[in-house]
């Protein structure tokens, strides 16, 4: 007990003075030039990434109120759970919004989305979707960061404690924006009202933040992270990243037509590269010796 203790208070320090050094802590936010982003810090740390066969077991029970069909195979690619040590970052608060994005086509660093023109998603504060994964990559360089891997994307969402959303144990409607009673397919709350029936405006709902404060990494719209699809190993890892792959880019988050199971922060999905859709969108990530 006295080891675990002082290992425990060894590693607190560690993080103290890794904030210190970096002029920000837990609960620092930032505006970034380019684009008028607020970004959040997220320290240094290790999480238990993925699932326990318990968590994906509770996950089928939980598809399984919803929908008529769910298996284990549905969320095998979350285990095996894992050790990940991760350097400080900062975050995009919400995802990248529809205004935001038009800055970076108005500066020629940003192709056109591929639904530029729906009048359910083209809101200036929604989040920008139909947007592929080279097109997000392109605005994350152009804000002079990158797009989040896999590993920083789920300890900003569920944090050392490795909750299963971003704001605790339990699935609560009032705190995402999901498949509720405006929603037309066959696993909809009918009971919930989030009151949107395609995308909210990013940051609709604060009482859904994570532990590190960014908003939306449940529902709302799934968000390209950096790395290639591929199973997880039971290793140990720092700073991991899948730079190479065969089957696609990693999507993670859910999105706005999609039930609680599928909103875990341990859910993952993936697209082609070159894909879009009006579920898919993204936010940033600079490295906090960045810029």
């Amino acid at each position: 007990m006295r080891k675990a203790a002082l290992l425990l208070s060894l590693f607190f320090l560690a993080t103290l003075l890794a904030a210190c050094r970096s002029g920000a802590a837990l609960g620092s936010t930032r505006a970034r030039d380019g684009d008028g982003m607020t970004m959040v810090y997220v320290p240094a740390g290790t999480l238990s990434m993925g699932s326990t066969p318990e968590q994906i077991d509770q996950a089928v029970r939980l598809c399984s109120e919803r929908r008529a069909s769910c298996t284990v195979d549905l969320f095998a690619d979350e285990g095996p759970a894992h050790s990940v040590t991760l350097d400080a970052f900062w975050l995009d608060r919400t995802e990248v919004t529809n205004a935001q994005y038009r800055r970076c086509l108005e500066a020629g660093a940003c192709t056109a989305t591929s639904c530029p023109d729906d009048a359910a998603f083209n809101g200036d504060t929604q989040p920008a979707v139909c947007v592929s994964w080279e097109q997000a990559a392109a605005y994350c360089a152009w804000v002079g960061g990158r797009l989040p891997t896999e590993a920083e994307w789920e300890y900003a969402a569920r944090g050392p404690a490795g909750a299963a959303y971003p704001w605790g144990s339990d699935w609560d409607a009032a705190k995402a924006n999901f498949c509720d009673s405006h929603c037309s397919f066959s696993w909809a709350d009918l009971e919930a009202t989030d009151g949107y029936s395609t995308t909210a405006p990013a940051g609709s709902f604060p009482g859904g933040a994570s532990w590190c404060g960014a908003l939306d990494m449940a529902g709302n719209a799934w968000e390209w992270v950096q790395d290639w699809y591929a199973d997880y190993t039971a290793d140990p890892q720092t700073n991991p990243v899948v730079d190479a792959g065969a089957r696609g880019r990693v999507l993670r988050g859910g999105s706005w037509d999609l039930d609680p199971a599928l909103l875990r922060a341990a859910a993952r999905n993936w697209g082609s590269p070159t894909a879009s859709s009006d579920v898919s969108g993204l936010r940033c990530v600079v490295p906090a010796g960045g810029q």
